[in-house]
Order: structure tokens, then C-alpha cells, then sequence
């Protein structure tokens, strides 16, 4: 994949320094990611990236502060001055973190989606091998196959290794092993070359880990079926009657008191039952995501 204009403009003005500070931690986990760019060159594009935002930032505080301002008569103290002030600097802490963070976060994406797919792939891996396909083969059609998302993905790269740059099937395997992001398909791919190796049947192999994978698939989604009822309890325990007693327990407590303050209600019904409805969806969606 080439570049994009500003990765071209970012590595001719800061490729030096990008280069400098690249390391084989950041050019792995852009592997993972499938990012299709070297350690030096993202690093130039998160450099200028920070430094862009860290100005243009500067730019509108100062605008806003030492001209908006005065023009509408406002005058503010030296503490808020200086608190204005430290916000570029925030926001490009914010950007450079974010950025040399991404390849990680697509590498954790990436290995979420292949486990999800995994066990059906292999499904159809040992359907090929024993119809008597190759290896390279069998890499070659799982990547065509656009059912199993990531994994196709993985297997295009390893069938890229083979056909384009002239690696043989083990050796692309086994350049495969060291970037996916997926411990499962890694354990996989290292049974698979021991298997070759040590002159076993690929076929027995395929089939047993088609068998073991559909088996753990199937423990997993027992296990989130019974967490998700719990949550539901939980969910109706906490957002549904919890509420509904405090509704009725609070309003009546302040009669019988006779301090009535309509600020709680107010807090709990557009603050607190919205947060605590929000909080119960990020978490089953996290849960649902990660199985």
C-alpha cells in the first residue's frame, strides 16, 4: 500500500528523526495491524500529526483569549490565562498518544475478529485437506473467502508470501506466527508446522483442531449466555425496580420531612438513571464484542 500525500509530505520533513526512533516493538504491532506502513514513517506522520494539532490549537486559544475576549469585554484572571494555555499542550499529549497507540488497538480488533472466525475456518481448512488440497492451496481459496473476515486476511498474507514473494509454505507460516495478533491461530499455525515437519497427517491435525475450536466455541458462548443472565437480573434489579424505589422512596420521605428539594430528582432522573442505562449497553456491548 503506498503512502497517502501527507504520510509522504510527514516522512520527508521528519523521516530522520521518524527513523531514529523506530523500533521493532511499533513495526510489529503495525504488522498486527495490517498496517501497511513502516516504523519510521508512521512515526514522521505521528510527529507532524502532534506537532499540527499542538499549533493549531495554540492558534485558537490565542485567538479566542488575547482577542475574542478583550473585543467582548471580558477580562480573565492570570490563573485562567495560564489554564488556557496549557490546553495545546493537552491536546497534543492527547494526539501523540492516540496515534502511537492505533496499530495496537487494530492489532486487538484484528485478533477479536479472527478468534470469532477461527473455528469455522478451520471447519473449512479440514474439509479442503481432505479432499486432498495443499497447503498452498487451501490458503490460496481461505482467501477468497470473505465469510471469515480476518482470517481470510491472514491467509491471503501467507498465500501473498508464497505466490509473490517466492517464500515456500513454511516459511510463510512461520512469518505469519510472528505478526498475527491471535494467540489461538498462532497455536494453530505452530501445530501445523510440527505436524509437517515431523511427518504427521495434516488431515488428523485439521480435523482434531476443527473439532477442539467448535467444542471451545461452544463453552464460550454458554458461558456469555449465562453472564448475560446475570446482567439481565442485575439490569433489572438496579436500572428498573432500584429506580422505581428511589422514585417513590425519596419523594415521599421529603413530604413526611417536609424539606423538599426538586434538585435530587432532577440529579437522579436526567443525570443518573441515563448514566447507569448508558453504563449497563458499554458493558454487554463489550461482552458481546469480546465473545
Amino acid at each position: 500500500m503506498t503512502l497517502t500525500k501527507y504520510q509522504r509530505m510527514s516522512y520527508k520533513m521528519l523521516g530522520r528523526l521518524g527513523e531514529r526512533r523506530a523500533n521493532q516493538h511499533l513495526q510489529d504491532a503495525l504488522q498486527s495491524a495490517h498496517m501497511e506502513i513502516r516504523a519510521g514513517a508512521y512515526l514522521s506522520y505521528v510527529f507532524l500529526s502532534t506537532i499540527i494539532g499542538l499549533l493549531v490549537t495554540m492558534i485558537v486559544i490565542v485567538t479566542f483569549v488575547f482577542i475574542l475576549l478583550p473585543l467582548m469585554g471580558v477580562v480573565l484572571d492570570t490563573g485562567l490565562v495560564v489554564f488556557f494555555l496549557f490546553i495545546p499542550g493537552f491536546i497534543a499529549v492527547i494526539i501523540y498518544a492516540m496515534l502511537l497507540s492505533l496499530p495496537k488497538s487494530r492489532a486487538k480488533k484484528r485478533k477479536k475478529k479472527i478468534d470469532v472466525n477461527l473455528a469455522y475456518a478451520i471447519n473449512f481448512i479440514s474439509a479442503m485437506a481432505s479432499a486432498g488440497v495443499t497447503p498452498t492451496e487451501i490458503f490460496k481459496s481461505l482467501s477468497k473467502q470473505d465469510i471469515y473476515g480476518e482470517v481470510k486476511e491472514e491467509s491471503a498474507w501467507i498465500f501473498r508470501d508464497v505466490g509473490l514473494l517466492g517464500y515456500d509454505i513454511l516459511s510463510a507460516i512461520k512469518k505469519n506466527i510472528a505478526r498475527t495478533p491471535s494467540q489461538r491461530f498462532k497455536e494453530f499455525l505452530q501445530g501445523m508446522v510440527v505436524t509437517v515437519t515431523s511427518g504427521g497427517s495434516l488431515k488428523t491435525y485439521f480435523m482434531h483442531k476443527a473439532d477442539q475450536y467448535l467444542w471451545e466455541n461452544r463453552n464460550q458462548q454458554k458461558q456469555l449466555l449465562e453472564t448475560l443472565g446475570i446482567m439481565a437480573e442485575s439490569y433489572v434489579t438496579a436500572a428498573v425496580a432500584g429506580v422505581l424505589l428511589l422514585l417513590i422512596v425519596i419523594p415521599l420521605m421529603m413530604i413526611i420531612t417536609g424539606d423538599w428539594n426538586s434538585m435530587f430528582l432532577y440529579i437522579l432522573i436526567l443525570i443518573i438513571v441515563p448514566l447507569i442505562h448508558i453504563g449497563f449497553a458499554v458493558v454487554i456491548r463489550g461482552m458481546c464484542q469480546a465473545a
